[in-house]
């Protein structure tokens, strides 16, 4: 094994020498999903020796081949590296993935139910087996994402066939986002480590670089970081989108608006800007989920449920403004750019561009799709092959997702194929005053067509007067 392992250079790195972990260590990775992927061959790139445990037959077949079943940048050239290294390798079998290792992460799913809280039975599992196959100490490392005591209960299932073991249990969240997820890892803000014997700090440390910004926590706050971050960051798109609202209403500018918001260094631009809503596999479980968790102790989290309703109602109002601007959307021919829930990935779980999909559709719309990465067949509407084939014939454009591709779109040919004259541009991809010198009309979330609107003139001056003044007008 190299003291020091090759970077390999077509993956977004910025030119630097990748530092080596603090030691290498024979890890297994439970779970081929995108985040244990991921790990699995981040995890080969900074040295250590990684077996993944893969249940799924076909999955596993395909990681075998050199494939990799999901869209994420750097991921393939990582994969076929480390298998030609040695350092990656994938199994079916629980005794052959933890022979002889000494860390364990465990990255299964755990999918919201239908109260929100979050379905642990596949961590219970993994971690019953994994202990069982134990061949020594061995520290369970917990990257999925779960609710604050998870690892003490996961702790108190994790039983070695030999008592004369020690398996232990420590929370380590990921914070990859989809698309970005290579880039991620070898770019953190910070890594966050849970906790509670000094010892398993350390080890859990050892995992990663040395020079990596690194946060040591009891397991509870490890937990609940994530949940918090993920959720502040679904709270900033949702005031986005309210404040988005409101300078429909009264006529100001919602662009101007947030960035003169985002200006400010105490808030940041990041995750404030207006659009059909978040979605994807994490902010909206991570959101549902600290909503339970606030509930299981008698708390409201009542700003985290009022993201929730504006994530539900920016999709109503979009629907709406279309609706209102078409006369009805009964029998409309609508075209639709865009399936997966952010550009980059072929992911669409909890996507606002299906929910825009399936509301029109319901309403009566007749509508047709294109997304360039998304597989044909798995959501509603015609699906074509070609961005330019979903505008023929159609009332109306809607951009769903902020593909790059999207944005060079001719809008002089757009016009030519379609019907109507309507472009609902509800991720702010494209140039409005270009669109409109061909004769679209561009709407948005916070632009174009308000459904309700209010001078504001006597109001205001209302508030300039005192309360007798106030009563005698």
């Amino acid at each position: 094994m190299s003291a020091t392992p090759p970077v390999v250079s077509n993956v977004g790195f910025d030119n630097t020498t990748l530092v080596p972990a603090g030691r290498p260590m024979e890890v297994s990775v439970v779970g081929a999903g995108y985040v244990g992927l991921t790990a699995a061959a981040c995890m080969a790139e900074l040295g250590h020796r990684v077996r993944c445990l893969e249940a799924d037959p076909r999955r596993l077949a395909t990681l075998r081949a050199g494939e990799v079943p999901i869209v994420e940048p750097g991921l393939k050239e990582l994969m076929a590296a480390h298998r030609a290294s040695g350092r990656l390798t994938f199994t079916n079998d629980v005794a052959a993935a933890v022979a002889g290792a000494e860390v364990a992460l465990l990255c299964v799913g755990t999918p919201p139910r239908d109260n929100g809280q979050p379905d642990l039975r596949q961590l219970a599992a993994a971690t019953r087996e994994v202990a069982a196959a134990a061949t020594g100490d061995l520290l369970l490392v917990v990257k999925s994402t779960v609710p604050p005591g998870t690892c003490e209960a996961l702790e108190l299932l994790a039983e070695p066939t030999d008592p004369t073991f020690r398996v232990r249990v420590a929370s380590n969240p990921e914070f990859l986002r989809e698309s970005q997820a290579v880039w991620d890892f070898f770019h953190p803000d910070r890594v966050v480590i849970g906790v509670d014997e000094p010892d398993l700090g350390r080890l859990v440390a050892e995992l990663y670089p040395r020079n990596w910004p690194t946060l040591v926590c009891n397991r509870r706050s490890s937990e609940l970081i994530k949940y918090a971050a993920n959720s502040f960051l679904a709270v900033k798109i949702s005031f986005a989108n309210e404040i988005a609202d409101l300078c429909q209403a009264l006529g100001a500018d919602s662009e101007r608006v947030l960035s003169g918001v985002g200006l400010d260094s105490r808030i940041g631009p990041a995750f404030l800007s207006p659009g059909p809503g978040y979605g994807g596999s994490c902010l909206p479980k991570d959101v549902s989920g600290l909503v339970a968790v606030a509930q299981s102790v008698g708390l409201p989290a009542t700003l985290a449920r009022a993201t929730m309703q504006v994530n539900e109602q920016v999709r109503v109002g979009l629907v709406a403004k279309l609706d209102a601007t078409l006369g009805g959307l009964a029998g409309a021919r609508i075209g639709v750019l865009g399936l997966a829930f952010k550009p980059g990935t072929d992911d669409i779980r909890h996507s606002p561009a299906v929910a825009l999909v399936q509301a029109m559709t319901t309403a009566g719309a007749v509508v047709r799709v294109h997304d360039p990465l998304v597989a044909m067949g798995t959501t509603p509407g015609e699906r074509v092959e070609d961005p330019y084939e979903v505008a023929e014939n159609a009332d109306a454009l809607v951009i769903a997702t902020a593909w790059p591709l999207y944005a060079s779109l001719c809008p002089e040919r757009l016009k030519q194929a379609m019907r109507g004259r309507v472009v609902m541009d509800t991720v702010g991809l494209v140039d409005s005053d270009s669109f409109a010198a061909n004769g679209l009309r561009t709407y948005g979330v916070g632009s174009g067509q308000p459904l309700v609107f209010h001078p504001v003139i006597w109001g205001p001056l209302s508030w300039t007067l005192d309360e007798a003044d106030s009563m005698a007008a």
